[in-house]
């Protein structure tokens, strides 16, 4: 086994970066949910996380691009960066969304999704995380957020079903039906990024 020459280390500098970024966006948008005061200014907070997120994607391309021997496939490194922007792009529409369609104030269900989306990307930061080291404990941090998905599943069904049941106004269910979607979203994008890190791992291990 060869060791990696210094400057392919900043791929996982990179990707623990993302990661980090997307712990950051989630508690952003826990805080907003659950203090929706200022909302818009939350908002635009969460926004230019999503920038940076997007400044670290070109950067993770462009050493794909540019260096002569990857420490993983090429598209292994594209595919864990993209799913990464994903998760990103997610919780930032989900903030946008609940500023554009003029929410008053979130709901309880909207408050138990941003609990679970903080537990997902702590989750998925620390498989990212496991990278660096090629440490088997990825499988254990993969785990978890494969359960939390499942978790957000089930919430997104119950709320769902409670919209139609409980709420009047046409307008009211089709703006939460689309903000709950979204953020169910983010939890199936985190899991697209461990199941990413798990091909890696195998191919590696």
């Amino acid at each position: 086994m060869f060791r990696l020459v210094p400057r392919e280390e900043q791929f996982f500098d990179l990707f623990e970066r993302q990661a980090t970024t997307i712990g950051e966006s989630a508690r952003r948008l826990r805080e907003m949910v659950f203090d929706f005061s200022d909302a818009p200014a939350k908002a635009a907070a969460i926004k230019e996380l999503e920038h940076q997120g997007d400044v670290l994607t070109h950067e993770v391309v462009r050493k794909i691009n540019t260096t002569f021997v990857t420490p993983f496939d090429r598209e292994d490194l594209y595919a864990l960066a993209s799913r990464l922007d994903d998760v990103l792009d997610l919780i930032e529409a989900a903030a946008d969304r609940l500023v554009l369609y003029r929410i008053k104030e979130p709901t309880s269900g909207s408050r138990a999704f941003a609990e679970v989306i903080v537990k997902t990307a702590d989750a998925t930061q620390a498989a990212v995380g496991c990278l660096r080291a090629s440490s088997a404990t990825y499988h254990t941090h993969g785990v978890e957020v494969n359960r939390l998905e499942n978790e957000a599943d089930r919430l997104l069904k119950e709320l769902i079903a409670g919209l139609f049941a409980d709420v009047i106004d046409p307008i009211e269910v089709i703006k939460w039906k689309e903000i709950y979607e979204t953020l169910e979203e983010v939890t199936d994008r985190c899991e697209d990024v461990v199941n990413v890190i798990e091909g890696i791992m195998l191919k590696i291990g």
